[in-house]
């Protein structure tokens, strides 16, 4: 789905990565800003993203939107979301110590899928099933419907983010 400009044009630039030996550019850096226009994406994230939209796009039979909700957050913005939504170690869905912080290196991100032609949303749990072919961790019980994505596997690699 096309997001409009930033009036800046800040960090309004196409990612590119590879499936399957072809070059793929479904994405904007802008998509995974935090709040103060700090925007961060591993390339494991990106590719598992541009994998997830493949797939779905072949389980539709037509074109599929990934739309990111929430990408990379400051420790600030972590505080803000975990006083509204509650943490997780308190019955809320906040994590104390969210892969979604920007020190992981923007190995997680959040999103909802819809189909392109009729914006109908791809159910949380089809897509959930789908992205654990492509992440490490997935979480698909939120009440708003979306699914939560990360590579965390990055984190024990030498040299991870």
């Amino acid at each position: 789905m096309p997001t409009p400009p930033h009036p800046s044009g800040r960090n309004d630039i196409r990612l590119l990565t590879y499936l399957d030996s072809q070059p793929v550019s479904n994405f904007r850096l802008k998509e995974f800003e935090t709040s103060d226009g700090l925007a961060m994406v591993h390339a494991a994230t990106l590719l598992g993203l541009e994998k997830v939209r493949r797939d779905l796009r072949l389980l539709a039979g037509e074109d599929v939107w990934v739309i990111i909700t929430d990408a990379a957050r400051t420790p600030e913005e972590l505080e803000r979301l975990g006083a509204r939504l509650g943490w997780s170690d308190q019955g809320g869905s906040v994590s104390r110590d969210s892969r979604h912080l920007t020190r992981y290196g923007g190995i997680a991100v959040d999103f909802v899928a819809v189909i392109a032609r009729t914006r109908r949303r791809i159910p949380q749990r089809t897509l959930g099933d789908i992205c654990r072919r492509h992440f490490d961790f997935v979480k698909d019980d939120y009440a708003d419907g979306h699914v939560h994505a990360d590579q965390r596997s990055l984190l024990q690699a030498p040299g991870g983010p």
